[in-house]
């Protein structure tokens, strides 16, 4: 019997959640509150896909780490979570009002591509090895290591937590060495875990402008079909779910820290989120 597709995501929100709490004085709870959080998501997960598999922050920043320490190359990132390198490119994928795609556009405060391409050329780097959380399609991944060489940059090395077959493949066409951690002849997909918690830090996918607004993958904001591979009988729950998720998150956190978040301490912002008042509130008035 042929073995069905995995599902896969990758665990980020304690890391950037612990980040955020630091930069806005918030104390996080124990590590033990967010394997907690994972199990609860996982049982859910594995309603809807039984391949469910769930890829550890440690798996995947652990792998990066070792393999950019064994190599003498300076880092360039493509996803800052996992690795602090000397250099990044900021990149998300943007979307208009009405949630068609608008491709690849920087990060909300980052220069233009062009400007961070030019930054990269002046710091006199020739080669570098290439840090991203996963390679998927490799099309990225093929698109900025064309970019760099034309910037006088060569990408000999390419290191990721999690590599599907395709993606390889597609970068494997050139000389270079790529490492991944885990890697997936084929999955029914692979997700971002932040992309399904509304208000996490870099959540979802960017919303064209200046503001920095994302759209997570659950409803009403995002498309849980299109965008993560929920089927339609079960996006409201696992809408509904992930939005309860996200409320006993930020509570645990105010209770942690003995106040209150406000909506102005969440800066990766939802359409429709006021800008003061309570952020947990404003969730629960989603429900």
């Amino acid at each position: 019997m042929k073995k069905k597709k995995p599902y896969v995501v990758s665990a980020d929100i304690y890391l950037l959640l612990k980040k955020w709490a630091k930069q806005n004085n918030f104390i996080l709870p124990h590590k033990k509150y967010f394997e907690n959080i994972r199990d609860g998501f996982s049982k859910m997960m594995l309603k809807i896909f039984p391949e469910f598999e769930f890829v550890s922050e440690e798996e995947i920043s652990g792998h990066i780490l070792e393999v950019t320490s064994d190599h003498n190359l300076p880092c360039v990132s493509l996803d800052p979570i996992y690795s602090t390198c000397d250099f990044s490119i900021e990149l998300t994928r943007k979307v208009n009002w009405e949630k068609n795609d608008m491709g690849l556009q920087c990060r909300s405060g980052s220069p233009t591509l062009l400007k961070q391409l030019k930054l990269l050329k002046a710091s006199d780097i020739n080669d570098v090895c290439l840090v991203d959380d996963v390679i998927y399609s490799g099309a990225l991944i093929e698109r900025i290591i064309r970019l760099l060489f034309e910037n006088g940059i060569k990408v000999p090395l390419v290191c990721a937590g999690i590599g599907i077959q395709k993606g390889i493949d597609r970068i494997n066409k050139t000389e270079r060495k790529i490492y991944c951690k885990k890697i997936y002849s084929s999955v029914v997909d692979e997700v971002c875990e932040r992309d399904f918690y509304p208000g996490i830090p870099y959540s979802g996918r960017s919303l064209v402008g200046k503001e920095n607004i994302g759209l997570p993958y659950v409803l009403p904001f995002g498309k849980p079909g299109e965008w993560a591979s929920i089927p339609v009988g079960f996006q409201k729950m696992l809408s509904t779910f992930c939005i309860n998720q996200t409320i006993n998150l930020f509570e645990e956190i105010q209770s942690k820290s003995n106040r209150k978040i406000c909506c102005s301490d969440v800066k990766r912002k939802v359409p429709g989120q006021p800008s003061h008042g309570s952020y947990v509130d404003f969730l629960k008035s989603l429900n």
